[in-house]
């Protein structure tokens, strides 16, 4: 069952939206609410106030990011949105590392102090989400 006390914004690139729903099950499942963009954004809803609304409401914002992803402005603009209003963030990297961000061409300066994790340690991060919506 979702507890709505402790909200994790998902963001992702459309490329990635499987791997995204199946992160956010798992948030789901730690006890969270997880908020999906193409899931939980109807037909006719303004997406950038939604997009505003959810980051606001968030406790925390993951970032998905892959090789079809890493370059994704939208992305980038999330993490600021989050980073702006002093929610935790965590950069979940699949089949890319930071040395793949060409400072030139992506930059890596917007993420610079965030917590980075692999695909494949997701598994300790969910169960600290675990421990973070039981004390919500």
């Amino acid at each position: 069952m979702t507890k709505d006390g402790y909200r994790v914004f998902v963001s992702h690139a459309g490329d990635d939206l499987w791997v995204a729903e199946q992160i956010a099950r798992c948030v789901e499942d730690c006890g969270a609410s997880a908020f999906l963009d193409r899931r939980d954004i109807v037909a006719g809803d303004d997406f950038k106030t939604r997009i505003r609304e959810e980051i606001i409401g968030c406790d925390e914002l993951l970032a998905l990011f892959t090789p079809w992803s890493r370059r994704r402005a939208w992305i980038r603009h999330e993490i600021g949105m989050a980073d702006l209003l002093e929610k935790r963030i965590v950069c979940i990297f699949y089949r890319v590392k930071i040395s793949d961000f060409d400072p030139e061409e992506d930059g890596v300066e917007p993420l610079d102090g965030l917590n980075f994790i692999d695909i494949n340690g997701l598994g300790s991060y969910f169960a600290a989400l675990k421990k973070r919506t039981e004390r919500a």
